[in-house]
């Protein structure tokens, strides 16, 4: 399910109340959208169509800004915020193991079952010894 999915099947204000929520608990470490509060101020029930095409009125609503992130560049900073978020979950005892966090992104989020859990990933791929200086496993 993409990012844009799971806002709509969540619905935008349902999103934008937990993003202002986690944003006021932790400031250094989640922010508010400008373009999510647009998207809800203007009533869309998602950047979707009903056919699924991209609602060209949702579209307009999103800054464009004078550089714009690549797609990789929004990949990245998504797989270090996992794997600082994981980190720190594991640090304070939230779970016991990065293993109950694979279980959960695996059979709850959605990630691949192929790819072994999110663990796994973010250590093959380096995210985790350059984002906490250490692998999860």
């Amino acid at each position: 399910m993409t990012p844009f999915m799971l806002l709509q099947l969540v619905g935008p204000a349902v999103a934008l109340h937990v993003a202002e929520t986690m944003a006021a608990a932790y400031p250094d470490r989640f922010h508010v959208s400008a373009n999510h509060r647009r998207l809800v101020e203007a009533g869309k029930s998602g950047v979707y169509a009903p056919d699924l095409s991209v609602d060209p009125e949702a579209a307009a609503l999103f800054a464009g800004g004078d550089r714009p992130a690549t797609e990789e560049q929004v990949r990245e900073r998504a797989l270090a915020a996992m794997a600082e978020e994981i980190r720190i979950m594991l640090d304070e005892g939230v779970v016991a193991e990065a293993a109950d966090i694979d279980l959960c992104m695996l059979l709850g989020g959605g990630w691949p079952f192929h790819l072994g859990g999110i663990t796994p990933y973010l250590d093959r791929a380096g995210v985790s010894e350059r984002v906490n200086g250490r692998r999860f496993r």
